[in-house]
């Protein structure tokens, strides 16, 4: 924000800052357009499968119960007919016994047994819901007048005698009883015939149900699985652009990070170069300077022994003060970039850490270096010794240890360093320290592995390789080939 006269800030918004917000606003209304079809979409689709199967359920359930309704009420009328008919037999049955049989008792009961059938067969009449539902009743008015002349064609022959039953009996039985019993059993076959045929129109009623049924699951597959295409193709293309940009947004993200990397490298590079020219500094220019001012005291002593002793004292007080600062300024040097490093190598510059470190906290250091090669390129030695002395001071400050191993070894592609101690160690879930990511930024920049052993209990061990350039690996096994040909010259020769 921009300062105002009194040199407070104003509250008039930033442009940059406008314009880094309008982005992400505009992503946030994307994705929320998105979803919001995205939803809509799988609504429809879920909306329309659940009408569907509701649908479904519906026609089914009424489909069902027609169907029990109408099976129902056909075994209903068509028992009630079957029996009609049985009674109109049994009724012509009794008449004939009646009529023929000259025992008086046993035509009486034949009569008696008639009317009791004449009384069920009404009963049966009287209740239309018993009967079939029939689309033109007049069948049923039909058979009840028919049932009704047949029965008033019967009564005068219940009041005949035995005389007149066995004049006109058989007559009566074949012009009267017959034809009737007949005309009525025609009425009531007519009237399941009609029964049967509303049971097969109430079957075709269903098929039309269940075929209704069908082109409207049809039609509601076909929505849906035009919903669906669309919705699938519209989720492929949004999720290939999402592809698209999270692939440019990884791309952006490891450019970076590699930028990022090779940036910490040049800074560590910088930083050692810098130490180096400082520590070359401290030892030449300044320790040169105070080496001559220590000459210079030396001879002025020489020079002031006739004066008194109390300026020998003095000049003996300052040449001791020389001293201090040369030897501050040789551990600083050190410190920074030991000359040994560069001169005695990585195997001698390590033991003199360790010497250094064991000196000041009192613990038992030891460097096993053997089998290393005699050239090692500047960079590896400076990483090496870097996560060593990183190492070894986190070993002071945090492990509590009183036995450090320092290890390396080194084949003709990798050189690899162990830092192992006996401490308390520490729990691997914490949050890595500056130290550690230091440590890790420079095995990477070198593209090795850094690995960290711990536990709390069972002390820490750091463990680094780094691979060697194949330059300088097939460098370090020229020597060991043109020995290897100078012996089997040799031996060819002797």
């Amino acid at each position: 924000m921009a300062a105002n006269g009194f040199g407070l800030p104003s509250r008039r918004s930033d442009p940059a800052s406008a314009n880094a917000v309008r982005p992400v606003s505009q992503v946030a209304r994307r994705f929320l357009t998105t979803r919001t079809v995205l939803a809509f979409g799988f609504g429809v689709l879920l909306i329309l499968l659940v009408l569907s199967g509701v649908n479904a359920v519906g026609v089914l359930s009424k489909v069902q119960s027609s169907d029990e309704v109408t099976l129902r009420e056909f075994l209903s009328g068509a028992r009630q007919l079957d029996e009609i008919r049985t009674a109109v037999y049994l009724s012509g049955t009794y008449v004939r016994d009646y009529l023929l049989e000259p025992d008086l008792e046993r035509a009486e009961q034949s009569r008696l047994a008639l009317a009791g059938m004449r009384f069920k067969i009404e009963a049966m009449l009287s209740d239309p819901r018993a009967l079939p539902r029939l689309p033109d009743q007049r069948m049923y008015q039909s058979l009840k007048q028919e049932l009704r002349d047949y029965w008033e064609a019967l009564d005068p022959s219940l009041r005949w005698t035995a005389p007149q039953r066995r004049r006109e009996g058989y007559r009566f039985l074949r012009d009267v009883v017959l034809p009737r019993r007949s005309s009525t059993l025609n009425i009531a076959d007519t009237i399941a015939a009609v029964n049967q045929q509303q049971l097969l129109e109430q079957d075709r009623r269903l098929l039309d149900m269940f075929s209704s049924l069908r082109n409207r699951l049809v039609a509601a597959l076909v929505l849906m699985f035009f919903f669906g295409f669309v919705l699938a193709c519209a989720s492929t293309v949004h999720l290939l652009r999402l592809e698209r940009q999270t692939l440019a947004h990884l791309s952006e993200v490891t450019l970076a990070r590699q930028e990022l990397r090779s940036l910490s490298a040049k800074l560590v590079n910088t930083q050692e170069n810098e130490r180096k020219n400082i520590s070359r500094e401290l030892h030449d220019a300044v320790g040169q300077s105070m080496s001559a001012v220590q000459f210079e005291l030396h001879d002025l002593a020489a020079a002031l022994a006739p004066y008194p002793a109390a300026l020998r004292t003095r000049v003996d007080r300052i040449r001791e003060l020389v001293e201090s600062n040369m030897a501050m300024i040789r551990n600083m040097a050190l410190l920074l970039r030991p000359s040994m490093l560069d001169d005695l190598g990585l195997s001698a510059a390590l033991q003199w850490q360790a010497n250094q470190v064991a000196r000041s906290t009192g613990m038992h250091i030891r460097v096993e270096a053997d089998g290393l090669p005699s050239e090692i390129p500047d960079e590896h030695k400076t990483c090496i010794f870097r996560l060593v002395q990183e190492a070894l001071n986190n070993v002071c400050r945090h492990s509590n240890a009183d036995v450090v191993l320092i290890g390396l070894r080194a084949d003709d592609v990798k050189i690899t360093m162990t830092v192992q101690d006996n401490g308390r160690g520490f729990s691997r879930a914490g949050t890595k320290g500056l130290g550690l990511i230091g440590m890790q930024e420079r095995v990477d920049g070198l593209g090795g592995t850094l690995r960290i052993l711990s536990g709390p209990g069972k002390g820490t061990a750091v463990e680094a390789s780094l691979p060697l350039p194949q330059s300088f690996a097939a460098a370090s096994n020229a020597p060991a080939e043109m020995e290897h040909n100078e012996t089997e010259i040799r031996a060819t020769s002797s």
